[in-house]
């Protein structure tokens, strides 16, 4: 009796697929740049699992629609219910920041008061974020936006909690292809899959009086729409709003609360009340677009976060801006936690409650 290989989505190309059962993987081999193919069929239980751990497989694009080929972890699909979860935001809002410290947060242990631990699934993706995002950043460089153009994920994690373990693939793409119209943009094409998406707001500087712009954000009504053309995401994608660069304001009420508040257990009652003073924060200052996907999608939780702690400046003119006092993230877990939650990494009836009305 044959088995049916199992169905899996990619991230990157949003196709659906039969995962390859040949018992073939590809491993990247440094010397020519290139994939070798090794079978793994007559190997050793210890070697054929060594070979998956650090092997891919490349996916077929059934739709043939995104140009270059594209490779998954060859153990991508061992685990279950993979997750793909974007940054979304202007040019300049701070995603990548964001998305670095997160993730360099979650590697230091930032998640285990939830039961959550993290390693990588992708090593050499991994490793390469880690090199040219991770290690700049913690050497207080300023980190430059996201290229136009990108479509491959940021990075594969693997993240074991409490229901058990998930590939968690993040997507960091730049504002000008998020605020693109063309019918075929590949970079968000990831949008067509995503489990869980992170709005993110920068805080800009503007007295705290002021009304602000009462224009919506562009990328957040593009992404809310592209998200909701597949018409069950209202009700199944949850999403976060974060609000970036809120060190700007950490001496103001309600930021200081919220930017100061200690990692504790999971808390649905803590983090609606940070929720509600992030609204009414900019719901005030009249940032109306930016809370359109508060009103779009059922779970949606609001956070201040401060990916750096204080704001970039040059060293010396015309060099590269720095962080001179060094970084100091601050409340930058909250968004992923809060997502771990409402998709059932974290879960339990504390999590059940993360994000509903």
């Amino acid at each position: 009796m044959t088995t049916e290989p199992r169905r899996v989505r990619c991230p990157v190309c949003a196709d659906e697929f039969g995962w390859p059962q040949d018992g073939r993987v590809l491993v990247f081999n440094q010397g020519t740049r290139k994939h070798d193919i090794i079978d793994v069929n007559g190997l050793s239980p210890a070697k054929r699992a060594g070979v998956r751990r650090d092997g891919y497989i490349q996916c077929p694009n059934p739709a043939g629609d995104m140009g270059a080929p594209h490779y998954l972890p060859a153990t991508y699909a061992d685990y279950p219910d993979p997750l793909t979860v974007g940054l979304v935001g202007a040019p300049m809002a701070g995603k990548t920041h964001l998305l670095t410290a997160m993730i360099r947060e979650a590697y230091r242990g930032g998640l285990s008061p939830y039961g959550v631990t993290t390693s990588a699934l992708d090593f050499r993706r991994h490793d390469h974020f880690h090199e040219q995002f991770v290690q700049p950043f913690e050497r207080g460089a300023a980190l430059g936006g996201t290229d136009s153009g990108v479509t491959e994920a940021a990075d594969i994690l693997l993240v074991r909690g409490p229901a058990g373990p998930r590939p968690v693939t993040f997507f960091d793409v730049a504002g000008e292809d998020l605020e693109s119209t063309e019918a075929m943009n590949r970079s968000t094409r990831f949008m067509l899959g995503a489990d869980a998406v992170i709005f993110v707001h920068a805080l800009e500087d503007e007295d705290p009086g002021s009304t602000g712009s009462v224009n919506p954000s562009w990328s957040f009504e593009l992404a809310v729409e592209r998200l909701l053309g597949v018409p069950e995401n209202a009700t199944r994608v949850p999403v976060a709003i974060a609000v970036t660069k809120a060190d700007r304001m950490r001496y103001v009420p309600p930021v200081q609360r919220w930017l100061r508040a200690p990692a504790a257990g999971l808390d649905a009652a803590r983090i609606r009340a940070e929720s509600r003073d992030v609204y009414a924060f900019l719901h005030r200052r009249g940032a109306v677009g930016s809370l359109r996907p508060f009103d779009a999608f059922q779970r949606c939780t609001l956070h201040f976060v401060s990916a750096s702690g204080g704001d970039a400046s040059p060293a010396d003119a015309g060099q590269q801006h720095r962080f001179a006092r060094g970084v100091r993230p601050a409340n930058v877990l909250a968004p992923l936690v809060a997502l771990l939650a409402m998709t059932g990494v974290i879960g339990g009836p504390e999590a059940q409650k993360v994000g509903m009305p």
